[in-house]
C-alpha cells in the first residue's frame, strides 16, 4: 500500500495551489478592510 497518495481522487496537483491561495486572499482582503475601517475611525 502506497502512503504517498494522500489527496482526493478529484484533486489534481495543479489545483492545490489555488485551493490554498483562496483562503489567504480572503484573509488579506478582510484584514485590509478592517485596517481601513480602523484608520477611518481614528481620523473621525
Amino acid at each position: 500500500m502506497k502512503t504517498e497518495f494522500n489527496h482526493a481522487a478529484n484533486d489534481s496537483p495543479r489545483s492545490g495551489s489555488s485551493k490554498k491561495a483562496t483562503p489567504v486572499g480572503w484573509a488579506v482582503f478582510v484584514i485590509a478592510m478592517a485596517a481601513c475601517a480602523i484608520w477611518l475611525f481614528m481620523r473621525a
